[in-house]
């Protein structure tokens, strides 16, 4: 396969999965970088550009890039601990509590990371979610970094939206609309389009990110059919009957396949609005995802795994 280098950033981190038995699990992750290791088992050549601590969580970090293929675009390790997510398991759902401040994953130097990602002028695409959208330095780097992207660098903007590390509701929105402004592809779940515009239905909502300039939104809704929208097309993809072990990385998963399906066809901006190519390539990334919620944990497919299936046979 072709090199299409894409540079995903954003956060790692840990998930602390504290029980109600008062037992704890430690579990690597973090949307971007669950994004960077499907890119990376695809074949993908997958940059990851966020800062990983010293600490012992931070080797497990790395130990799972390297498992996956993912190059660090900054290997430099860091002394601010690894950024943490306390998760409550409760009956009713879960419940989350951030570490953020002063962790490795947004502790990211804006010459070094500039200077890294020029060094790239091939740069098929550029990844920015979840967490790094909210905390800095990595917000306004990141959205500086999106910003001044090449004309022909996909952008690929992903909010994942966390409510409790928002600080401010207002600003937060500002900024996804000004990332989407320069986006190719704005990827939202339901759930996000109800916390960024709760006083529009969810098509409406997209259409409100779309009227910001993003040329493309693909909208996710759990087990229903996944749907793209342009300023000219709307594509509907049903969702195959899957037996679910859980859905951690699930829309990770669809972001990492859509992207490594996208470059590794050389397409760009101009063929979002070509049906059966958008359709085609939602297609492959929901095989993507529906493999990784038959696993335990974020753990997507690898390229060997997916060679024989409808849409992934050109790898």
């Amino acid at each position: 396969m072709t090199s299409h280098p894409i540079a995903v950033l954003g956060e790692n981190l840990v998930d602390l999965l504290v029980s109600p038995d008062a037992s704890v699990n430690a579990v690597i992750g973090g949307g971007p970088l669950n994004v960077a290791r499907t890119i990376g088992r695809l074949g993908g050549d997958a940059h990851f550009v966020s800062g990983v601590s010293a600490d012992a969580f931070g080797a497990f970090v790395r130990e799972a890039l390297e498992d996956s293929a993912v190059h660090l675009l900054l290997p430099r390790a860091l002394n601010q601990a690894t950024t943490l997510a306390i998760v409550e398991l409760n009956p009713e759902g879960p419940r989350y509590h951030f570490h953020l401040s002063d962790t490795a994953a947004f502790t990211i130097d804006a010459h070094e990371t500039t200077a890294a990602l020029a060094a790239m002028p091939d740069l098929s695409a550029i990844y920015f979610g979840t967490l790094g959208l909210l905390v800095e330095p990595m917000a306004s780097l990141g959205e500086a970094l999106v910003m001044s992207a090449l004309a022909h660098t996909i952008v690929v903007i992903d909010p994942n939206c966390r409510p409790s590390a928002v600080r401010d509701h207002d600003e937060y929105r500002a900024r996804v609309a000004r990332l989407s402004s320069r986006a190719d592809v704005v990827k939202v779940s339901s759930e996000d389009l109800d916390y960024l515009h709760p006083e529009l239905s969810v098509m409406d909502g997209a259409r409100e990110i779309l009227s910001h300039g993003a040329a493309c939104v693909i909208v996710t809704d759990g087990p229903a059919p996944v749907t793209a929208l342009t300023a000219d097309i709307q594509v509907c993809v049903a969702v195959a009957p899957t037996e679910v072990v859980d859905t951690v990385g699930a829309g990770d998963a669809l972001v990492g396949g859509f992207l490594t399906w996208w470059t590794g066809h050389d397409l760009t901006r101009r063929e979002l609005n070509d049906e059966s190519t958008l359709e085609a390539a939602i297609t492959a990334a929901i095989a993507i995802s529906r493999i990784t919620c038959q696993r335990s944990g974020a753990q997507p497919p690898r390229r060997d795994e997916v060679l024989e299936l409808e849409g992934w046979r050109w790898l």
